[in-house]
C-alpha cells in the first residue's frame, strides 16, 4: 500500500521524523537516520519517553542529593 510522504516533527538544527510512501518512518538526527516500520517506530516511541521519564526522576533524585550536601 502506498502512502502520502509526511513529516511527522522536525526540530530545526537537530532532526526530523517522516513517513514515506511505503509506510516506513525515518528518524534523522544530523548524520544517524534510523528506518522503521511503524510498530518498531511506535515501540521506538514508547522506550523514548519511559526514557525521558527515568531521567527527569534520576536529574530529580541527583538535584536532592546536590542540595542535601552529598554530591
Amino acid at each position: 500500500m502506498q502512502h502520502k510522504p509526511v513529516v511527522l516533527a522536525r526540530y530545526d538544527r537537530f532532526g526530523s521524523v517522516t513517513r514515506c510512501l511505503h509506510g516506513c518512518i525515518h528518524v534523522q538526527l544530523g548524520v544517524t537516520s534510523l528506518t522503521l516500520t511503524e510498530g518498531q517506530y511506535l515501540r521506538f516511541a514508547a522506550m523514548i519517553n519511559d526514557s525521558a521519564a527515568n531521567f527527569e526522576l534520576f536529574r530529580h533524585s541527583q538535584s536532592e542529593i546536590d542540595h542535601a550536601g552529598g554530591g
